[in-house]
């Protein structure tokens, strides 16, 4: 089948508005890690391995009762690493909402990112069950406790 290739002069193109999940969306992860920092974090600081266990438990409210039982049962998931999450926490570095220690491996939320998650905590509407979810583990799970269950685990 010959295609009239040549008698094409133009090639229009529009662009089209495209719904993203929140999931997706720099700002809903943002939310997410700086509550998770704050809530759920000694001295408001975690490792990447614990942001994205909580990230991936964040996904799914069927996955909160295995977040909120791994101090009992010592068995660390299964989980993807999510590569939005740290999309998001390197615009949350530029945003300054908290630094990364390169001495240490780990996220601090900063002063900005302090008042930051005390507005989102302060807004009864949004980000419900996160908040839930972060204010019923607590701070039960120390990145010390899952580095060594994952060690444990994941032996290699």
């Amino acid at each position: 089948m010959d295609l009239p290739l040549d008698e094409i002069k133009q090639i229009n193109f529009s662009r089209k508005k495209i719904p993203i999940s929140p999931e997706l969306r720099p700002m809903f992860k943002i939310s997410q890690i700086v509550l998770i920092l704050y809530i759920s974090s000694t001295k408001q600081t975690a490792s990447l391995l614990k942001l994205q266990l909580f990230n991936w438990a964040l996904k799914r409210t069927a996955r909160y009762d295995r977040l909120l039982k791994l101090k009992e049962t010592r068995h660390f998931p299964i989980i993807r690493f999510d590569p939005f999450l740290n999309r998001a926490l390197n615009y949350g570095l530029a945003m300054e909402l908290f630094s990364f220690n390169e001495n240490t491996g780990k996220f601090t939320l900063t002063t900005k990112g302090e008042e930051f998650a005390v507005s989102i905590e302060y807004q009864e509407d949004l980000l419900e069950e996160e908040k839930s979810f972060l204010h019923s583990i607590k701070k039960s799970l120390s990145d010390k406790f899952l580095s060594s269950i994952f060690k444990e685990e994941y032996q290699s």
